[in-house]
């Protein structure tokens, strides 16, 4: 038998998603076998567990694959370069809900599932997050270089706390019932004016130059008088 194509790699694992996404969406996940999967997706019953091991896998595939699409469908729409820094997350945030928006009752089970069984899938999310805070990263950076908001030591944990909001707005949004989600619309206005607005103002930089100041000013100080020392003594002797 001839070796298959990444490329055709990529189409049966892209296959087998959609069809457990289905089925599980149809059945229930635990009423769902890795055999009906693989048969639904017309492949071999052991096939499908070179792609996926199980059907844990499966949902973390769902997520990666959702993951990748939004990144993908981001970096590539047109006049990218010419939006701001709170346009370009808007976006973001709206091609990612809109990518789940079809299978909406499958990733509010799923995730409710997660919840309920944290062992599941933790360690497996990581790489699914590293794409996000990566993106935000590059996102951050290019607004401060463009003078858009304010030059950041902590833009690395700023990256990896937006791609926590984007969790967060997607908790949000599957449960909520309002129409056509307009109480999603206005929390993630409201949010993404409020954050942008902290970075813009250099607050976090500013706070991080007051520590500095007083480790720097008053730390040292404390040393040399033997302050420190004096409350290291009366602790450890119970004073």
């Amino acid at each position: 038998m001839a070796r298959l194509s990444k490329q055709q790699q990529a189409e049966i694992r892209l296959k087998i998603i959609k069809t457990a996404v289905e089925l599980f969406s149809e059945n229930g996940f635990e009423s769902t076998s890795m055999k009906q999967i693989a048969r639904e997706a017309g492949i071999g019953d052991a096939t499908i567990y070179k792609y996926f091991p199980n059907k844990d896998k499966l949902i973390y595939g769902y997520y990666g694959l959702m993951a990748t699409e939004t990144a993908k469908q981001f970096l590539a729409e047109e006049d990218l370069a010419d939006y701001s820094l709170q346009e370009k997350l808007q976006l973001l945030i709206d091609i990612y809900l809109n990518n789940f928006l079809p299978n909406r009752e499958f990733v509010c089970d799923s995730i409710n599932m997660i919840m309920q069984s944290p062992s599941i899938l933790f360690k497996d999310v990581a790489p699914v997050r590293e794409e996000f805070v990566d993106l935000i990263r590059d996102l951050l950076t290019e607004a401060e270089q463009a003078g858009e908001i304010a030059q950041s030591p902590f833009t690395d944990a700023t990256a990896k706390l937006a791609n926590d909001y984007l969790l967060a707005v997607l908790l949000y949004w599957i449960n909520d019932d309002s129409d056509e989600f307009s109480n999603t619309t206005q929390m993630v206005d409201m949010s993404l004016d409020l954050g942008v607005e902290i970075l813009r103002s250099g607050i976090v930089s500013k706070a991080t130059d007051l520590i500095s100041f007083f480790v720097k000013a008053h730390l040292f100080r404390f040393m040399g008088s033997g302050f420190l020392n004096k409350l290291v003594m009366n602790k450890s002797f119970g004073l």
